[in-house]
């Protein structure tokens, strides 16, 4: 495994740099950074209802949309970025990587926690989230630790479904949320100093590595194509004519339909969820079925669901789209409908 400096505070960059050192580096790589003010949208989240866009133009914070699944996240220079990039792993995946940054507050005497699908907590207060990418036998894992950060620009800027908090004794992000620099007297860089050499210990690194000229390039070639672009990031909100959200254990999952004489003409499926797999792939087979649980189901006997929504089935996808009682099915008629509402 080799360190990777980078002290870049542009998010789109930030994002560009992972890209290219996933798809062009094969050894293993970690690098930890910051995003100056911005908020980071999870791959298949719909960006009008999670993020508060006004606010975030008005105060200059960029958006970005990540490669990996999870939710939406506020950054800025008191909130830590880490990635690990590796080959596939066994088990756990999310407690390997988060490892380090456990030993790290260890070796400061405090007790940090591995809970639910992929955060960290320490005296029940989240102070990360962490998503991840799969490719080609690869794994992007990339987390935030909120050191500090400005919870103003965080509860204004955010628009978290209620959803996520169903089953829990919290109404609001900043009540579920911790911050570190309360738990420790060093400054944001000592403590990311702190976890770089917690890292180059566990993993007995050797090397740090810089990027060069023409590498810097690439990366801005993918900045461009990718991460600052408004096609990537705002991505399509269409019209619909059944949309709802449904919680399972796995995340929220967002469904938008838009059918035509019966047959689905658009699908958009967002969530805060992971996958393998890009679920447009997935939504675009679905495009041209008749609306009706065995054209779904024959659709769902060729592509495995769980690839593109880990811990999804298929019988909970036919469940969410066809039995869920929050279905808006007021003035629809699926054997002639015109969706006029935009699904936002």
């Amino acid at each position: 495994m080799i360190v990777i400096e980078n002290n870049n505070l542009d998010p789109a960059y930030n994002h560009a740099l992972e890209e290219y050192l996933f798809n062009n580096f094969k050894e293993d790589i970690f690098i930890i950074w910051r995003n100056r003010p911005c908020i980071l949208l999870g791959r298949n989240q719909n960006i009008y209802k999670e993020v508060n866009i006004d606010y975030c133009i008005e105060n200059n914070m960029d958006i970005v949309r990540r490669l990996s699944g999870g939710g939406t996240i506020y950054c800025d220079l008191e909130i830590i970025q880490y990635t690990f990039i590796t080959r596939e792993r066994e088990g756990n995946s999310f407690s390997y990587f988060t490892k380090p940054i456990i030993d790290s507050l260890d070796k400061l005497g405090l007790k940090g926690e591995f809970t639910g699908r992929n955060d960290l907590i320490i005296d029940g207060k989240k102070f990360s989230g962490n998503a991840q990418y799969h490719s080609n036998g690869k794994v992007l894992h990339h987390g935030s630790i909120l050191y500090g950060g400005n919870m103003e620009n965080m509860k204004k800027a955010l628009r978290p479904n209620p959803l996520k908090f169903v089953g829990k004794n919290v109404n609001s992000v900043s009540a579920r949320v911790g911050m570190l620099k309360n738990e420790m007297d060093l400054s944001v860089t000592e403590f990311m100093d702190h976890i770089k050499k917690t890292v180059l210990e566990d993993f007995k690194i050797n090397k740090i590595s810089k990027i060069d000229e023409k590498t810097e390039d690439e990366i801005l070639k993918i900045k461009t194509k990718r991460f600052a672009s408004d096609n990537w990031n705002y991505g399509k909100s269409p019209k619909c004519g059944i949309k709802h959200s449904v919680k399972h254990n796995f995340g929220i999952v967002e469904y938008g339909v838009s059918l035509a004489n019966g047959v689905v003409d658009d699908i958009i499926i967002n969530g805060d969820f992971f996958g393998k797999d890009d679920i447009k792939k997935f939504s675009e087979r679905l495009v041209g079925l008749r609306f009706t649980e065995k054209d779904f189901k024959n659709a769902l006997y060729t592509n495995k669901i769980s690839d593109y929504i880990d811990g999804m089935t298929s019988e909970i996808f036919i469940n969410d789209i066809f039995k869920r009682e929050s279905i808006e099915r007021s003035n629809i008629l699926i054997e002639d409908i015109n969706c006029k509402k935009e699904c936002l």
